[in-house]
């Protein structure tokens, strides 16, 4: 089977494998017991991946924590620091198409008494910076947004938008989790407060994340029991997890530009066979800038059941939140239910071939060919 659907989860390297394998043989100490020897280089094998990890953001270590994944790491920005501001700054701002790991938490301060506006996004999935700043005002306390969509790859511009929310004193949370190991990501430049990723969706283990946090920067704990990343995140530290996050880090900052180069050849090659084979198709933010690996089609009126054709083919129909009614991001864009249910993500990784990508868009054309020939045999999602 092809596997493309590396937005929801990456391979780990053999690398990651390696060096969490070894952890688990000779570095199993807990990090917390600093009177021993076992201990202590469980602490180091600690500090080695934070530097790894920071080394990527452009971050210094000590602004980098370690929590089980994004999802941690954007419920413990969100609420951190919303619970701060709530009171002075009640207003908080974010997009439509945001991972529900932003917009729930976010919908939990607002049944505390926030106002939260969540702003449209246009057709290409892109957001109006003319909506975005007279959102922003001196009531607001956070404005979070992702650097790339999980489901159309449609990228932000975040610079811009952390800009504005510092000129009104709002602070700015960004979700980067399927931007890192794909195109550069540096807090200094970016210029967000606090920015949250994870290790999975960059060749790395599951159930291991980060937060950046900007240093000075209050956080109310979520969590609470212990004294563990600086009291912000407490918990026995996940050893094999945060040592493979660290060499994920270190693969992706050697290799970043390759990647780059790679995954943006192969997008195209596999876009423009699908363009050229199924007219009609809609690529979803093709026009704006996006991160590559990331390919969202629609073919509009296509009769139900697309992608259970694609037999030999790991793909999926968007985000793994999204529910039975389709894709909430396309939804957001302005594509009908039935389309948005009807879509097909593919997923592109640094393992995958041009070989791959013909075989990939061939099944997408027998699958369209197959629905139209006799959609009432088509499987049915």
């Amino acid at each position: 089977m092809i596997y493309a659907d590396h937005n929801a989860s990456t391979p780990p390297l053999s690398e990651v494998v390696e060096a969490m394998t070894t952890c688990l043989r000779e570095g199993w100490g807990n990090p917390g017991s600093r009177q021993h020897p076992f201990g202590r280089r469980a602490l180091a094998l600690v500090d080695a991946a934070r530097a790894e990890v920071a080394a990527l953001l452009g971050a210094r270590p000590e602004e980098v924590l370690f929590t089980s994944g994004a999802t941690e790491s954007c419920n413990l920005a969100v609420l951190g620091l919303g619970e701060r501001v709530l009171a002075s700054r009640p207003r908080l701002v974010t997009c439509v198409t945001e991972h529900p790991a932003i917009l729930e938490p976010l919908r939990r301060l607002a049944e505390a008494g926030a106002e939260l506006v969540e702003l449209p996004v246009g057709p290409d999935g892109a957001l109006d910076p003319a909506r975005l700043a007279a959102a922003i005002d001196g009531r607001t306390g956070l404005v979070c947004l992702m650097l790339a969509n999980n489901e159309t790859g449609v990228i932000h511009d975040i610079p811009a938008a952390a800009a504005l929310a510092h000129r009104h004193g709002a602070l700015l949370v960004c979700d980067a989790t399927q931007a890192l190991g794909k195109i550069p990501v540096e807090v200094a430049t970016l210029g967000a407060d606090a920015v949250a990723c994870t290790a999975h969706k960059m060749y790395g283990p599951q159930g291991c994340g980060a937060l950046w946090l900007r240093r000075g920067l209050g956080l109310a704990p979520q969590l609470h029991g212990g004294g563990q990343e600086r009291g912000l995140r407490p918990g026995t530290h996940n050893l094999p997890g945060i040592v493979g996050f660290g060499a994920a880090a270190a693969a992706a900052r050697r290799d970043l530009v390759e990647r780059a180069r790679q995954l943006t050849a192969l997008t195209a090659d596999l876009e423009i066979r699908l363009l050229a084979a199924l007219p009609g198709l809609v690529v979803h933010g093709r026009g704006g800038p996006r991160i590559p690996g990331t390919t969202m089609c629609t073919l509009p009126g296509l009769p139900t059941g697309w992608l259970t054709t694609l037999a030999g083919i790991a793909a999926s129909g968007g985000s793994t939140c999204s529910t039975g009614s389709g894709s909430y991001v396309l939804r957001a864009m302005g594509l009908a239910a039935h389309d948005a249910g009807n879509s097909l993500r593919f997923g592109l990784g640094i393992h995958t071939t041009t070989a791959e990508v013909a075989e990939i868009a061939a099944a997408a054309v027998r699958g369209v060919a197959a629905l139209r020939r006799d959609p009432a045999t088509s499987p049915t999602p």
